[in-house]
């Protein structure tokens, strides 16, 4: 037996949007206000940075192509001392001090970095490439950050953060993280509502069994676009849908994009030192030293990050009176400490200072653990787990690996990429949703949702709004970009409405 059904207008998943104010609700009527605005307005830099971002989350793999001849060996074989290996990567750059080094292991090339005054920042390293199976320099070119990008991945990097404008120009990427967030939920919430919707009408339109009901609960649990839909309204079906798949990708992309931006990552980083999250560091200086804020108290890697957000790519000081002979002496004591390699040996900047050394962040793995070693002993003088670090700090290393690609390896890499170019058929789709609502008679633009919402809310629920103000005026102080552009928003929306009603008399 068929079940009949009388689908109601309010219903109708196919209704326009254009409804005057209060009908559906004034908080639906304020997001959805705000999702239209802050979509055509913030779109275009929000698809600049899905687009940079796809090809950045893939990019650690494409370097390992492009670069195979600099990064493979001849062979996993470990038949060249690794002080032999430093002095020959020595003679490609005479005049350049060592900053770095990072032993090859399981058939990669020894990399070799010098600091480099020509280079345009400290995160910047001019790098040689030594295969240690046979002597053999396979490359020089330069590295930069802690990420140990090679020339293709840091102008990605470039591209993804600042569009190789400079300090200027990473404004648009944290104006296009700090309102990815918001208005991804912002949509969830408009899609929830409007699920609810067909769900009610579908409950009160069944006859004889809830076939429709149960039809319409499991589309939304397998978020689904609803089926016979054409048109506008399939368009923004599949919007909804999409965004939806996607939205714990894009809050995780906003919140780690946030802690290396200008502004709000400079609120994390002020509330984390407040608190004693920050990362802990090594001391380069041995416990006879007398001299007290050295360079070399920095850390061998520390919290450093995305190539460019403010990260430093390693020691850069004074050269102190080393040899190479104390670098193999150094890994040997890591070693012994059990650090599994891939790791880094940043040498002593003073006389008398220790080796650092620090595992290479690797895929699949908590965090680095790191040591300090004293060259003359070989013993460990200091060791630091990872497992020791605050878990804010633990919380940040592994939300920097997962933003860059690198936390779970290729599959890391793939999902990135799949969230982004799922934000850009989202952002996409949302224009062509803003394109077909226009009039199209008089060729006008679409227009956006009616005003009214925040009053409404005012009469309604006046402590709650309240409450609800305040509480987006604290988030707006923690993300300025995101606080400043709202604020722009409401005083524009405000001026547009008295125009509007000067010139309807």
């Amino acid at each position: 037996m068929t079940t009949t059904t009388t689908r109601s207008r309010a219903g109708d998943p196919r209704r326009s949007d254009s409804r005057p104010p209060g009908v559906g609700g004034p908080l639906r009527q304020l997001v959805l206000r705000l999702h239209f605005y802050v979509g055509v307005l913030v779109g275009p830099f929000l698809l600049v940075a899905a687009v940079s971002g796809f090809f950045y989350a893939l990019a650690p793999t494409i370097e390992r192509v492009v670069y195979a001849d600099q990064l493979t060996a001849a062979s996993a074989a470990q038949n060249v001392p690794l002080a032999q290996q430093i002095t020959t990567a020595r003679t490609a750059h005479p005049e350049l001090p060592v900053s770095r080094i990072v032993p090859g292991s399981d058939g990669s090339t020894t990399r070799v970095l010098f600091s480099d005054g020509s280079l345009p920042s400290d995160s910047h390293s001019r790098v040689v490439f030594v295969d240690p199976s046979d002597g053999a320099i396979r490359g020089d070119t330069v590295q930069y950050g802690s990420g140990q990008a090679l020339p293709l991945r840091t102008w990605l990097s470039g591209v993804h953060r600042n569009l190789h404008l400079g300090e200027a120009g990473r404004l648009y990427s944290e104006l296009a993280a700090s309102w990815l967030a918001p208005l991804a939920l912002a949509g969830l919430f408009l899609w929830w509502g409007r699920t609810r919707r067909a769900g009610a009408s579908a409950r009160k339109s069944t006859v004889l069994r809830p076939a429709s009901l149960g039809s319409t609960l499991l589309r939304s649990a397998l978020l689904r676009s609803a089926p016979g839909l054409t048109g506008r309204a399939r368009q923004r079906s599949r919007h909804a849908v999409l965004g939806t798949w996607a939205l714990v990708g894009m809050l995780v992309l906003s919140a780690t994009g946030l802690t290396w931006s200008a502004y709000a990552g400079q609120r994390v980083s002020d509330l984390r030192s407040a608190m004693g999250w920050t990362t802990p560091t090594l001391s380069a200086q041995s416990p006879e030293s007398s001299r007290s804020g050295s360079a070399s108290d920095r850390a061998a890697g520390g919290h450093d990050g995305h190539e460019g957000h403010g990260s430093h790519d390693g020691a850069h000081g004074t050269a102190a009176a080393w040899t190479a002979d104390d670098a193999g002496v150094a890994l040997t004591g890591a070693r012994t400490a059990g650090l599994t390699e891939p790791v880094q040996l940043v040498p002593p900047t003073g006389d008398g200072d220790l080796w650092r050394v620090q595992e290479v962040r690797r895929s699949w793995t908590p965090g680095p653990d790191a040591v300090s070693v004293d060259a003359a002993t070989g013993g460990v003088v200091q060791a630091l787990p990872f497992s020791d670090h605050p878990l804010a700090a633990r919380l940040t290393d592994w939300g920097i690996r997962l933003h860059m690609g690198f936390l779970f390896g290729l599959a890391n890499q793939l999902l990135l990429a799949a969230v982004a170019a799922a934000l850009v058929v989202v952002i996409v789709r949302g224009y062509v949703l803003w394109w077909t609502r226009r009039p199209t008679r008089t060729g006008c633009l679409a227009r956006p949702p009616a005003r009214g919402a925040v009053l409404e809310l005012l009469r309604r629920r006046p402590v709650v709004t309240l409450v609800g103000v305040t509480v987006v005026a604290a988030i707006g102080w923690a993300v300025p970009l995101l606080g400043i552009s709202l604020a722009a928003f409401l005083v524009l929306d405000a001026i547009l409405g008295l125009a509007a009603r000067r010139v309807r008399g």
